[in-house]
């Protein structure tokens, strides 16, 4: 992929999590009424959704979860990682747990932004045939 596709992308999933976790705080989390009729003991199905959302940024569980994403992309040069690590801290930022998220974009963005790891195949001969010598 090339240089600004890989950007580009990268942009889409930071868009995309910062949509859903806006649309989730707006009509989901703080809105009176819908607490109301949750509270109340509704069954709606928004309601288990209401609740998941809000269990994901209690104890900043959002937040750890894309920090510890984050640091093994970084760890291990894995790109998809990244980006999911990426989306949960985007989404993390609108959802009350800033103060782990924004370490854990800048790390998924380094994550993304490294160059991945080459194996030199003139290395790993010279490597083998030391070990069969």
């Amino acid at each position: 992929m090339t240089s600004w596709r890989s950007w580009l992308a990268t942009a889409l999933i930071c868009i995309v999590a910062l949509a859903l976790a806006a649309a989730a705080r707006h009509w989901l989390i703080e809105p009176a009424s819908v607490s109301a009729r949750c509270d109340a003991g509704a069954a709606d199905g928004w309601c288990v959704v209401r609740a998941w959302t809000i269990q994901s940024f209690v104890h900043q569980r959002i937040g750890w979860v894309a920090l510890g994403l984050a640091i093994i992309a970084y760890a291990s040069h894995w790109r998809s990682v990244a980006g999911v690590a990426l989306f949960a801290a985007s989404a993390g930022l609108l959802l009350y747990t800033a103060e782990l998220c924004a370490p854990a974009a800048l790390l998924a963005l380094l994550a993304m932004a490294r160059k991945p790891k080459t194996i030199d195949p003139a290395s790993t001969i010279k490597s083998e045939q030391k070990a069969s010598a």
